[in-house]
């Protein structure tokens, strides 16, 4: 076996026997379906409104308890947090004051969320979570890390950033999770995340989730797990039968708006959030929506953490009718009474356009997911169309061409061209005045044959360079210069007379003065009264 194996393979009989150590897995008085929790667990999850688990949670929970990695594949919205969130506070020893948990994700929403939700299933059970992200002082943080901390949630930036400070030891962590780990890929937290992980030095049980599963996340599960379990759970059931999914074609990108304020105006639509491409056109639409009257709120990457957390909570609270926001949003925010996404802008990739629409009908609930496809939008429609499986509360992405007037062939056609040379003055068939004129020769100025310059060959092998007497002469060279006028002449007997000041090597050469004596300063006649002070008039 590879030495680096059998590490792992210590380092996961090792996590097993930390897990059939731990003291909080009594006998269980409490099912979870048809799972046995805790008791204190489990009224943690009848306090939560949890009764039955989901698929990913049924699959996921039983090999998380026997100490597995674990490689989760669920879509957006099937609990995948709870999943791992109740082995996660069954292996906490609230007894010991050190982190034996971290939890990482790409965005400081998700962060809150998760922390949220893991500290409501160890409410019972003593276990305390800390969320660490960017955009927030620093000395909260500290504080709460070096109190009594169990679980941290964090973005890998920040998480690094306390590692860097010291104010964060991994030293008796067991227990890793990396949530919407092709998001953390995308943004570029690999190096971050490397760096993290080999910060732990002891046995520990890694597990990654996402709903989607590119090439870079299997680079990742090589890298940092040993033996995973995977489990692929796809939802074609309720979670897609309760999905209604529109695409709306519009004749430009101006009856965008129009369309968007029809929807807002419908009455099942309670809560939308509204997604856009770039920060600034949010802010935008976000204005072009208050003036019309409608509550909105804005959500992107260049607002404080103290704005997204108000936006966040006006939209939950009910506050606000509207979210705009950008692909920040896209990822494991859970809002209750979300009831429509509208894709303002097309996504950029299928896998964008999956997170987007499963901020609503969540958990088996009723959501409608409706995209607006301007005339530039076609072919990025086409190609997102070829990617998307068949569901079957997903319309068929047709464009209504017929809603705009397609023009003839014959407009798009290229003007001909008269190849009969035009007659001086008219333009010819196909050219507008001011144009070059396509059948002539326009003739270009050109310079003198003696003022051309002379093309020299270089001499080749046991050949001379021509001589200054053979090569021929330079016309200009030889011009004489142009006089000056009368009153720039300055009367010094040179032949640089002609400049408008006299230059020293045109003054004639001093006497050098007697050794021992000092040579009197003269000063010409021409300087300025405020230059010839302290010196002697003769």
């Amino acid at each position: 076996m590879p030495r680096a194996y059998a590490r792992v393979g210590m380092m996961t009989r090792g996590v097993e026997t930390l897990l059939s150590e731990s003291s909080t897995l009594s006998p269980a008085a409490y099912l979870f379906g048809e799972l046995p929790v805790n008791e204190r667990i489990g009224a943690s999850l009848v306090a939560m409104g949890f009764t039955v688990p989901t698929p990913i949670q049924a699959e996921a929970i039983p090999p998380l308890r026997a100490g597995r990695d674990v490689v989760g594949l669920a879509r957006t919205g099937s609990g995948k947090t709870a999943g791992f969130g109740i082995p996660l506070i069954e292996v906490i020893r609230p007894s010991e004051r050190n982190v034996q948990a971290i939890v990482l994700t790409p965005t400081r929403e998700l962060a809150s969320q998760v922390a949220t939700v893991l500290a409501q299933l160890g409410k019972s059970s003593g276990v305390r979570v800390t969320a660490v992200y960017g955009g927030v002082g620093m000395l909260p943080q500290i504080n709460a890390l070096r109190g009594n901390t169990h679980v941290v949630v964090g973005t890998p930036g920040r998480v690094f950033d306390h590692l860097g400070r010291g104010t964060l030891d991994l030293r008796h962590t067991r227990f890793v999770i990396l949530d919407e780990a092709d998001r953390m890929l995308d943004v570029g937290f690999a190096p971050a995340i490397d760096a993290i992980l080999s910060r732990i030095p002891g046995p520990r049980q890694t597990s990654l989730f996402s709903a989607t599963f590119p090439r870079e996340v299997e680079a990742m599960v090589g890298k940092h797990t040993h033996d995973p379990v995977r489990v692929a759970v796809d939802v074609p059931g309720a979670a897609l039968e309760s999905l209604e999914e529109r695409f709306i074609p519009v004749s430009s990108d101006d009856e965008k708006l129009p369309a968007l304020t029809q929807i807002l105006n419908l009455p099942d639509c309670k809560l939308a959030l509204v997604f856009r491409r770039t920060t600034h056109r949010a802010d935008k639409l976000s204005r072009l929506l208050e003036r019309q009257g409608v509550r909105v709120a804005t959500l992107h990457g260049r607002r404080t953490q103290a704005q997204r957390e108000n936006a966040l909570g006006a939209l939950r609270a009910g506050q606000v009718q509207a979210l705009v926001a950008t692909d920040i949003a896209a990822r494991g925010l859970d809002i209750t009474g979300l009831t429509h996404v509208v894709n303002f802008d097309l996504p950029d990739t299928a896998e964008n356009y999956t997170h987007r629409v499963g901020r609503t009908a969540r958990m088996g609930a009723v959501g409608v997911a409706i995209t607006l496809v301007g005339p530039d939008d076609e072919e990025a429609l086409r190609s997102l169309q070829r990617k998307l499986s068949p569901t079957p509360g997903r319309q068929a992405a047709t464009v209504g061409r017929s809603q705009r007037p397609t023009p003839s062939r014959a407009a798009h056609a290229a003007p001909t061209r008269d190849r009969r040379p035009a007659e001086r003055g008219t333009p010819a068939l196909g050219q507008t005045h001011g144009q070059r004129p396509t059948n002539e020769r326009v003739a270009r100025a050109r310079r003198p044959v003696h003022e051309r310059a002379v093309h020299q060959v270089r001499p080749s092998e046991g050949e001379q360079a021509p001589t200054s007497e053979q090569r021929p002469p330079n016309p200009r060279r030889f011009e004489p210069r142009p006089a000056a006028p009368a009153a720039n002449q300055q009367a010094t007997g040179t032949d640089e007379s002609w400049y408008p000041f006299r230059s020293r090597q045109s003054e004639p050469a001093r006497p050098a003065a007697p050794r021992g004596e000092t040579q009197r300063a003269g000063v010409p006649s021409w300087y300025p009264a405020s230059s010839r002070r302290g010196v002697d008039k003769r």
